[in-house]
C-alpha cells in the first residue's frame, strides 16, 4: 500500500458527508491528514507536499477528498513545484457534481475507498494547461474541462445560489444546476472567439459556450481521460427552442453534436484562443473570474492513482 497524504475539503457537498469522512478515517492508513478551511488552501497544501517530499521514485500518493474543485486545486498545487518524479493523485469524490469520478468510473466515495486497496500502480491521464490572460495573467491546469461563457456562468450561478446547500442536504443538488441553466440562458450574450490550432485559423462571431475537455462528461461523452489530447466544443448563440433541443439531445450519446450551431474540434499543442469580450470562466468547476481571454493551450500527462 502507498503512503497516502490526505487533503480533505470538509465543506465539499455543502458539508453533508461527514459520516463518509469518519468511515474513510477509520479504514484508511494515511501518513498525514489536512483539512482545508478556505478556497485555495488545497493548492497550498499540495505545493508544500510536492516541495517537501523526496523527489525520488516512491510510493507516496496525494489523496484528494472533495469535489472537482478540490481535485483541481490539488493538481495545480502539485504542478506549481516541478519534480523529476511527480507524485500521483488519488481521489475520493465527496462533492456535489463529481464529474471526474463519473468520467473515470470511480463510483461514489465508498466505492472509491474500496478501489484504493486494489490499485497497484498509477496511470497517466491528460491534463490541459493554459498560459496567458484568463482573465488575469496566469497558468492554470485542468483535468475535466475549462469553459468560457455559458457553462462558466452556470457554475458561478450554482456556486452562489442560496438554494444549493439546502437542496444538497436532500440529495437534490442537480435541481439547483437545472435552475441555474434556465436562468443563465436568458441572460447569456454571445461573444466573438478566434482560434489558431495547427494550420487552422477559425473565427466564430456569435459564441455562447466554449468548453475544452480532458475527459468525458455530458457535452462530449466519447472523450476519454486516457486519450492524449484535448477536444473543444463551441456552441453558437441559439433560440430557446434550439437550446432545449440541444439540451435534450445531450442524453442521446452525443446527439447534440449533430446540431449545425455546435462544433467539435480536436486541439493541437500550443493552440491559441482569444475571446474578445468580458465573460466568466471556469476550470473543473473552479471560477476563473470575469474578463477577456487570450491564452496558449497545451496538454501533458500526469499520474493518477485510480
Amino acid at each position: 500500500m502507498p503512503q497516502f497524504y490526505v487533503i480533505n475539503n470538509p465543506l465539499a457537498g455543502s458539508g453533508r458527508h461527514q459520516e463518509k469522512i469518519s468511515k474513510i478515517k477509520s479504514q484508511l492508513t494515511f501518513a498525514s491528514w489536512q483539512d482545508t478551511t478556505f478556497a485555495g488552501q488545497a493548492t497550498r497544501f499540495a505545493k508544500k507536499l510536492a516541495k517537501d517530499l523526496p523527489d525520488v521514485p516512491s510510493e507516496n500518493v496525494i489523496l484528494a477528498i472533495g469535489g472537482d474543485g478540490t481535485l483541481n486545486e490539488v493538481l495545480n498545487g502539485l504542478l506549481k513545484f516541478k519534480r523529476h518524479n511527480p507524485i500521483p493523485i488519488a481521489y475520493i469524490p465527496n462533492g456535489s457534481g463529481n464529474d471526474f469520478a463519473r468520467a473515470a468510473q470511480l463510483g461514489d466515495a465508498n466505492e472509491s475507498l474500496s478501489r484504493l486497496a486494489k490499485i497497484r500502480s498509477s496511470q497517466l491521464l491528460t491534463v490541459g494547461k493554459i498560459v496567458g490572460d484568463a482573465p488575469k495573467k496566469q497558468t492554470r491546469y485542468f483535468v475535466n474541462n475549462l469553459g468560457i461563457g455559458f457553462d462558466a456562468a452556470v457554475v458561478s450561478q450554482t456556486n452562489h445560489d442560496k438554494w444549493k446547500a439546502r437542496l444538497n442536504k436532500f440529495g437534490l443538488g442537480s435541481l439547483s444546476y437545472l435552475f441555474s441553466v434556465l436562468k443563465v440562458f436568458a441572460n447569456q450574450n454571445s461573444f466573438p472567439v478566434t482560434i489558431n490550432s495547427g494550420d487552422d485559423y477559425l473565427n466564430f462571431p456569435r459564441v455562447f459556450l466554449l468548453t475544452l475537455f480532458g475527459g468525458g462528461i455530458a457535452l462530449l461523452p466519447e472523450a476519454k481521460l486516457t486519450t492524449y489530447g484535448l477536444d473543444l466544443v463551441i456552441a453558437e448563440k441559439m433560440s430557446f427552442v434550439e437550446f432545449l433541443g440541444m439540451f435534450l439531445a445531450l442524453k442521446k450519446n452525443g446527439g447534440h453534436l449533430k446540431f449545425k450551431k455546435v462544433h467539435h474540434l480536436k486541439m493541437s499543442q500550443n493552440a491559441t484562443i482569444h475571446v474578445r469580450d468580458i465573460q466568466p470562466g471556469q476550470a473543473d468547476g473552479e471560477e476563473l473570474g470575469n474578463g477577456s481571454y487570450d491564452f496558449q493551450l497545451t496538454f501533458e500527462h500526469y499520474p493518477f492513482w485510480i
